[in-house]
């Protein structure tokens, strides 16, 4: 079976910018999401770069990650990647604002081309279906002068994405009739049985001159202010990032925009955005995550994570217990889309030194 190939000088942009307080305690300043390991070997970062080769080269990919964050993502991206390919945001400013900044770097660097944006935390272990995908998007979003949008068929009635509704047949995809955010479950159903959705996965592709075209006319002064952005000295950098106020790309271009299709993904996605994730994207027969030093007696759909000490959870279920060391949850697995709390509690309590 031939290989993919990915035309039109492609490149991609990796968006590593939140810290992930879902993730809490395993998730902190010093070790944003990213750099999580669902194995216990590779991060989801590696995993993110490595899925994208040989389609695209390591010099044509780069990341976009938080100033706070700027250390431990140059430690783990030694040897992955470039060292000039860490593109640093001074601050946090949606994805808008990344999408931009990032794609007027790259065309400064590289030139124009095809950019794909992608998210640093999904967890896709189908490597080469993926990258089908990916080449059929890229050829697509050159041939069509269009964003690209990767849509994932739907396996459940699922309330906490957003949806793509999909219309006429274009090339290796389909024009977007609409978007849908996070629909109550009785509309998710109905959008499931109907067969023209799809789960909105974040990943966009366009090329440079496209992106260029539509922040022109969905929000100029945004496309402008990234220009300049590329072209500014890092010690200037934070002042006029912090100016900018946007919402995320979705929003601000996606949901404007006429001018934007999506092509059907081929691979298995799971969005590892919270600790309830990993149930979806590892559990085992009984429903089960067990990682590091820890067992599980019989017990049912029970996340496990130490990192040190022995733990064993016996005769319990629908529980999360995670260990770092120096700090233990004990939630509900109801309640992990919620855990992001527990760290804005330490902050009012001034438990700085656990965040």
């Amino acid at each position: 079976m031939a290989r993919p190939s990915a035309p039109h000088r492609a490149s991609v942009l990796i968006i590593a910018g939140g810290r992930g307080t879902r993730f809490w305690p395993a998730s902190r300043e010093s070790n944003p999401k990213p750099l999580f390991s669902i194995d216990g070997k590779t991060s989801l970062l590696a995993d993110t770069i490595a899925r994208h080769s040989p389609l695209i080269p390591r010099e044509r990919i780069f990341v976009l990650a938080a100033q706070a964050h700027e250390a431990p993502f140059r430690r783990a991206l030694r040897g992955l990647i470039p060292a000039q390919n860490l593109i640093v945001e001074p601050l946090a400013r949606g994805t808008a604002v990344a999408i931009a900044y990032g794609a007027a770097v790259i065309r400064r660097r590289l030139g124009d081309g095809v950019i794909a944006s992608v998210a640093a935390d999904h967890h896709i272990v189908t490597g080469e279906q993926y990258r089908r995908t990916l080449a059929d998007a890229i050829g697509l979003a050159a041939a069509q002068d269009s964003i690209v949008a990767i849509g994932i068929p739907p396996t459940r009635p699922e309330t906490g994405y957003g949806y793509q509704k999909i219309g006429a047949k274009v090339g290796a995809g389909f024009r977007i009739e609409k978007f849908v955010e996070k629909p109550p479950l009785a509309i998710a159903r109905r959008m499931l049985k109907s067969g023209r959705y799809l789960w909105n996965a974040s990943m966009f592709v366009a090329s440079t001159q496209t992106l260029a075209s539509e922040f022109a006319a969905h929000s100029p002064l945004l496309g402008i202010a990234a220009e300049k952005l590329a072209r500014t000295p890092r010690t200037k950098l934070a002042r006029a990032y912090g100016r900018l106020r946007y919402d995320s790309f979705d929003r601000v271009i996606m949901e404007k925009s006429t001018n934007v299709l999506t092509v059907r993904a081929r691979f298995t996605w799971h969005d590892v955005g919270s600790w309830d994730g990993l149930w979806d994207a590892v559990g085992d027969a009984s429903g089960n995550v067990i990682r590091g030093n820890a067992i599980a007696l019989e017990s049912e759909r029970v996340l496990a994570h130490s990192d040190s000490r022995l733990m064993v959870l016996f005769g319990v279920r629908d529980l999360i217990v995670v260990d770092t060391g120096d700090a233990i949850l004990i939630a509900h697995r109801e309640r992990s889309p919620y855990v992001g709390r527990v760290t804005e509690e330490l902050k009012r309590r001034g438990l700085e030194r656990y965040l």
